[in-house]
């Protein structure tokens, strides 16, 4: 046995040596795989959403794919291949470590490459929600995790994205094992001359290092997100990003602010006309002459209300007929946008009257989540208000129970309450069974002799829902989505219908709002279809019907209430009375992009990427920057000065009403 075993060890040493390595021969082969396989993703995503390709030339969707795509993969392979590669060298030098850490090298890969499949196959349904490559955002929810998990895995339509993920991971990983048993994981040893050794090791770490940079001349900066922007089309610019290399990248996100604390509270005293009384810098005093009989308010949030599918804003089809009809009797804000594009940034801005910072979750975040707020609910305690928060579900979810309870919220109200929850999904009980019990609820609030504020956040028109079947209504529309928002017009009229035969209907306002859009309008990387939403006040006694076409904010929900319901108070947002103040801009945060518009001009700052401005309102998509740069200036100051503003008050604990 020993004569075999040395027999066989004579031959390995006598075998001709190849003329490359073998693990620089298994790190080559790694990366051209890797290659093939995130161009092949490239191409599917390409594939899924060739409607976005239409009108730009072919010429630059090759450019997108071939150049800047390959350019993004090859510095993932090469940042990927850099741990196997010291790995390997380590045994390629010392023999006797050579097992051991050939088998770390392998394993590390399988790890990277599992994870990278995980990456390319969430982002295709992340682009197509958010029209964004994949970033550091998708993991917003992981105090949520074990709720969003199950909302994903019970929701139809990301199963092929599953299954995509499991098939590639098992295929790859087989492939890698097959190929590392050729190569380093095989039996045979080479007594290479350590000259070769040198040269190869050196040799191969200059290509990945090349690789990883993208560039080999000192006088241009490694390759970044910026680099993905070489046309005027958002997704040709896009297509190039590998989403590894976007989610990676956007931990690094240069922080976006230029100004200081003391500058920025400043300008927004500035530009709110804010003489400073309280120790809160923003605090003002809100007067109203006239008597109030303390009208109720309730407040519906929409799920991804978007204007853009509305037919008083164009929309073809007439999928929401009772809203739009409502609009004609209320007092309308025509072009309003949200705060973000998540929940929890529609029910903190509309409710609290503060923009949210980015990625930042102000209702779960240890910084604001225990700080009492000045917001509505802060405020109409004061006047004696009972208050209470409706969800479909969980209302663990983004800290609601929490948050609502801190801030004056007598009680919370979720899928454990509902006695009759009819047909429900993975986000709880549907539009209508909520309205039906709410309605119970309020007329029990006012029965108390008080007045009550009450907040309803909707959600049967959440992306990839399908309207419950057991109802008297059956939407018609073809696309699934307008299917959705049928139903959930439909439970509005049934709501309404009900509660004017209430005796606390005609002493109380009705105010409407979008949560957030959806990503209807794919013309640029940041949505306006995600933060064009109505803001609807609506009480046939107490307001006169009325369309404003001023650019207002989803934070201006709440100063503006005030002034329908004539209570004063101190206002210690961020927000604007839209009856009697004016704002020169609009802007909202999406993850790692801020947007800013007027009625002309967008601008989208990128926390690590370039500038561009756009003339929206005819979906140009030429950037118009360096001959606006002063115009440009002046948003970045402001939409800065309000976000720099927003943190200096929550981490000098200002947000709550002055002198409680």
């Amino acid at each position: 046995m020993q004569y075999a075993l040395l027999n066989k060890n004579r031959e390995n040493k006598s075998a001709k040596n190849p003329l490359v390595p073998l693990h620089i021969n298994y790190l080559f082969r790694i990366f051209l795989s890797g290659m093939v396989l995130f161009m092949l993703f490239r191409l599917l995503l390409l594939n899924l959403n060739s409607g976005q390709a239409e009108g730009i030339s072919a010429s630059v969707i090759f450019y997108a794919l071939f150049n800047r795509g390959c350019l993004f993969d090859a510095a993932v392979n090469s940042y990927a291949l850099i741990i196997p590669f010291l790995f390997l060298s380590i045994g390629y030098f010392i023999p006797s470590t050579k097992k051991v850490f050939s088998f770390l090298a392998f394993y590390f890969l399988v790890i990277f490459y599992a994870f990278a499949i995980a990456v390319h196959s969430a982002d295709i349904p992340y682009f197509e929600y958010f029209n964004s490559r994949l970033t550091n955002g998708i993991l917003s929810w992981t105090e949520d995790l074990w709720i969003m998990v199950k909302s994903r895995f019970s929701t139809p339509v990301y199963y092929p994205f599953i299954g995509l993920f499991v098939v590639v991971a098992i295929l790859f990983v087989f492939l890698m094992k097959r190929m590392a048993n050729k190569t380093i994981l095989g039996l045979k040893y080479y007594n290479e001359p350590v000259l070769k050794k040198i040269l190869f090791t050196a040799a191969a770490g200059f290509f990945l290092i090349l690789g990883a940079r993208g560039e080999i001349r000192k006088d241009i900066m490694p390759l970044g997100i910026a680099n993905s922007f070489f046309s005027n089309f958002s997704f040709s610019n896009q297509l190039g990003l590998n989403p590894v290399y976007s989610f990676f990248s956007s931990y690094k996100d240069k922080k976006l602010s230029y100004l200081n604390d003391e500058d920025a509270v400043k300008n927004v005293q500035k530009y709110l006309n804010i003489t400073k009384k309280y120790s809160s810098p923003i605090a003002r005093d809100v007067f109203f002459s006239s008597e109030t009989t303390k009208p109720n308010v309730v407040v519906f949030l929409v799920e991804s209300l978007s204007a853009f599918k509305l037919k008083r804003y164009g929309y073809p089809q007439n999928i929401m007929p009772f809203i739009d009809s409502l609009m004609n009797v209320s007092a309308t804000f025509d072009n309003v946008y949200t705060d973000g594009m998540h929940t929890h940034n529609g029910l903190y801005s509309a409710l609290f009257g503060m923009p949210s910072v980015l990625k930042y979750k102000a209702m779960s975040s240890p910084l604001t989540a225990g700080q009492k707020h000045s917001g509505l609910s802060n405020v109409l305690n004061e006047y004696g208000y009972k208050s209470v928060f409706f969800c479909s579900g969980d209302k663990g979810f983004d800290n609601m129970n929490g948050f609502f309870l801190n801030n004056e919220f007598e009680s919370i109200i979720s899928y454990e309450n509902y006695t009759e929850k009819g047909e429900t999904m993975e986000w709880g009980v549907h539009d209508n069974v909520m309205f039906d019990y709410g309605l119970k609820k309020m007329d029990t609030l006012a029965s108390s002799g008080k007045p009550f504020l009450s907040v309803m956040l909707t959600v049967s028109t959440h992306e990839a829902l399908l309207p419950p079947e057991k109802v008297a209504f059956k939407p018609d529309a073809e696309d699934s989505y307008d299917r959705c928002y049928q139903y959930t017009d439909w439970a509005f009229s049934e709501f309404f219908r009900k509660a004017k035969n209430t005796s606390w209907f005609d002493n109380t306002v009705f105010v409407f709002v979008g949560d957030h859009g959806q990503n209807f309008d794919k013309t640029y990387e940041l949505p306006l279809s995600y933060h064009h939403v109505p803001m609807i006040f609506y009480s046939p006694k107490l307001i006169k019907p009325q369309a404003y076409d001023k650019i207002g904010l989803q934070l201006d929900l709440f100063p503006t209430l005030m002034d329908f319901i004539s209570l004063s108070y101190i206002n210690n947002t961020l927000g604007i009375d839209l009856l009697k103040e004016d704002r020169p801009f609009a802007y909202f945060s999406a993850d790692n992009k801020i947007g800013c518009l007027n009625n002309d001009f967008f601008l989208i700052l990128r926390g690590n990427g370039p500038e561009t401005l756009y003339k929206y309102k005819n979906n140009d998509v030429t950037n118009y920057m360096s001959e606006n740069s002063k115009l440009a200036l002046e948003m970045k100051t402001y939409v800065y000065s309000m976000l720099q503003t927003s943190t200096f008050m929550a981490v000098n604990k200002y947000l709550g009403l002055p002198g409680k």
